[in-house]
């Protein structure tokens, strides 16, 4: 079991990466949406900084996978960004949802490979004001 993690997690790893710095040196073709997935994603890009911080965590992300390092932190940043490109194809682009679900499914795995690391995020505590 632990050996198929380290697969997911390089394979996870090397997608992201390269995705990410291909995203940012900017040598991705141009996707093609239909509408209104085409004019989310122009709004997207004319913030100018969304998909920009966007791909920034995607090299972040697949180079902390690849050197194993924060492992957990790394999967608990990332995940929104996750499950928001399978709604994103889901709702506004379903022709192009299985790279969505395969990045969403290899993540998943991988956080309950790490559940442990999780447990006390769900611990009832309370914050007790010191003084």
């Amino acid at each position: 079991m632990k050996k198929i993690a380290v697969f997911v997690r390089i394979g996870l790893g090397l997608l992201l990466l390269g995705i990410g710095v291909a995203d940012l040196l900017g040598i991705m073709p141009p996707m093609e949406y239909p509408e209104p997935a085409n004019a989310f994603m122009a709004a997207l890009l004319d913030t100018k900084y969304v998909m920009f911080i966007v791909s920034a965590l995607k090299v972040v992300a697949g180079a902390a996978l690849l050197v194993n390092r924060f492992i957990p932190l790394t999967l608990l940043v990332f995940f929104p960004i996750t499950v928001n490109m399978v709604l994103f194809h889901t709702f506004l682009d379903f022709k192009g949802i299985i790279p969505a679900v395969a990045i969403a499914v290899l993540h998943v795995y991988l956080l309950f490979c790490n559940v442990a690391s999780y447990r006390p995020l769900f611990e009832p505590k309370s914050i007790r004001a010191e003084g």
